[in-house]
This record gives structure tokens, C-alpha cells and sequence, in this order.
């Protein structure tokens, strides 16, 4: 597992983007919105006419993976104080808390100036945070699984290591000699007398 929680959380965030973003072009080409992801973000940077030229797919590309990976290294300490519990109605919950903040809050003004969208459009992007919220879950959960699978691996060959490692300790040796050795005299003690050659009895 990766220690650094940073650096897992950057992981994830990006993992789950990726899910997110097949879904939005996934609904784009179905015509359920008329916009990418990458436009909506860069629609806080660039004016109206300049948000479909290539520029703007770069400059909300970034933008986009900031956030995300961003977002990916908080809900991994959130799961760490909060425990694994419930994880997928965290991701749920997050992703939900993420619209409303980013759309609601930040985005929503600017976009709804530039990119005007149509009730299908907005529901196109909570869909693809519930499934961002639902990948961030998702690959947490598999990161923790992985990470288990690998400490487990390590304890068991610690434990085969030590067996070989340590000795048979003396104190079993010093026993069994001295059962031995009580055998053998048990054993002398019922001989049978031997019959002397010569002998006679009266």
C-alpha cells in the first residue's frame, strides 16, 4: 500500500476524473449536454468566445486535474479520520458536496453567462460527480484492499524467516536426553538373571 497519503490521494483523485470525464463525453455524444467538462472550468479563466477553441481544452484540463487531485487527497484523510465505513455513501455524499460547491457555488455565475445550459446539461454534471464521488470510493477501497493483501504477504514471510532463523531451543534436547537415559535404566532394572554355567543347586 502507499504510505504517503498525499501521493494516494493524488492517485485517486486522478483515477476517479478519468471516470468522470468518459462519462461527461460519454453523454456529450449522445447530446444530453452541449459542453465538455474542460470548457465548464475554463469558462473561469477565458470570455465566451475563446471557450471553444483548443486553448480552452488545455487551460481546463488543468484546471480540472488540479481540482480533482485536490479533491482525491481530502477524501483520503477524510476516510482516514472517519474510518472505512460507509465508504461508498461518503463517495456518494462527497461527490454531491462537490457539485453543489464548485456549480453552486464557484462555477455556476460564470458558466451560466458563457456556456449556457439547459436543464439536461446540469444534470449531465451531477451525474458525472455522483460518479466521481462513486470512483473516488471505488479506488480507495482498492487501494486499502491491495495494501491489506501485501501487509499480510509480509507478515507471513517474517513468520517463515523468524522459523527458519531461530534455533530449537537447548532446554527440549536436554529433556529428551534425559528420558532416554531414564528408559535405559527402567529397562536394566527388569533383566532377567542369567544362569551361571556350573552351577548347582542343592
Amino acid at each position: 500500500m502507499i504510505q504517503d497519503k498525499v501521493l494516494a490521494g493524488v492517485l485517486i483523485g486522478l483515477f476517479a476524473d478519468v471516470v468522470k470525464l468518459i462519462i461527461n463525453y460519454l453523454l456529450y455524444l449522445f447530446n444530453f449536454t452541449n459542453v465538455v467538462f474542460w470548457q465548464i472550468t475554463a469558462a473561469r479563466f477565458l470570455d465566451r468566445n475563446d471557450l471553444f477553441k483548443p486553448v480552452a481544452y488545455f487551460i481546463g484540463a488543468i484546471a480540472d486535474l488540479t481540482v480533482t487531485v485536490t479533491l482525491g487527497i481530502v477524501f483520503v484523510y477524510v476516510i482516514y479520520f472517519t474510518g472505512k465505513n460507509y465508504l461508498w455513501m461518503k463517495g456518494v455524499g462527497f461527490g454531491l458536496v462537490v457539485w453543489v460547491g464548485l456549480f453552486g457555488t464557484l462555477l455556476g455565475q460564470a458558466v451560466q453567462a458563457k456556456l449556457p445550459q439547459a436543464p439536461s446539461g446540469i444534470m449531465v454534471t451531477i451525474a458525472a460527480h455522483l460518479v466521481f464521488g462513486l470512483g473516488l470510493a471505488g479506488f480507495t477501497r482498492m487501494l486499502y484492499t491491495v495494501g491489506k493483501e501485501e501487509d499480510q504477504k509480509e507478515e507471513s514471510e517474517e513468520e517463515r524467516v523468524f522459523n527458519r532463523v531461530v534455533p530449537v531451543p537447548a532446554k527440549k534436547i536436554i529433556i529428551s536426553d534425559a528420558r532416554k537415559e531414564q528408559k535405559e535404566r527402567s529397562k536394566s532394572k527388569f533383566k532377567k538373571p542369567v544362569k551361571l554355567k556350573g552351577s548347582r543347586v542343592d
